[in-house]
């Protein structure tokens, strides 16, 4: 009989792999759900103000974009979240810029039976010095793409511009 003092290592078979990956993926999930977004962050110490921001929507089809009316409550259609309320309305046929085959130029075509809105929306927010964050936990910033449920249309743009000011 012999006396050995060797340790046999263990192997990794497929159904150790299988189980770390389902590990791995699970912890993942988790925090990804658990963790949020990051853009959800909550503002302290930034002051109440009446933010008046104007947000373009884009090739809407047909004429949906005479159905947005002013006093429509607006929410994002990914995050869920209030936007604010529409003041006002100013639809235009949509454009695009087209680059023609024969000269190589770009020039601006209209797009038939498409119509861009430019919406003017109307929201409480609480505003620091970084950003401006709608009461119901929307960041408002020049530039981003947004995407906009209201009560009888949905459509995407970007918000164009923001203004702010101290009174209600």
């Amino acid at each position: 009989m012999e006396n050995t003092t060797e340790t046999k290592r263990r192997r990794l078979n497929l159904f150790d792999i299988i189980f770390i990956v389902i590990v791995l993926v699970a912890g993942f999930l988790v925090i990804r759900f658990l963790g949020g977004t990051g853009s959800s962050a909550v503002i302290i110490g930034g002051a109440q103000e009446t933010v008046v921001y104007t947000i373009e929507l884009n090739d809407m089809i047909a004429e949906t974009a005479y159905l947005i009316k002013p006093g429509d409550a607006l929410v994002d259609k990914v995050e869920k979240r209030q936007m604010g309320t529409v003041l006002s309305v100013e639809v235009i046929p949509a454009t695009r810029l087209e680059k023609n085959n024969v000269t190589g130029e770009r020039v601006i075509e209209d797009y038939p039976d498409r119509y861009n809105a430019i919406v003017t929306v109307t929201a409480n927010a609480t505003v620091t010095d970084s950003q401006i964050s709608v009461v119901g936990g929307y960041i408002v910033r020049a530039g981003v793409r947004v995407s906009v449920n209201g009560p009888l249309y949905h459509s995407g743009g970007f918000i164009i511009d923001v203004e702010r000011s101290d009174a209600p």
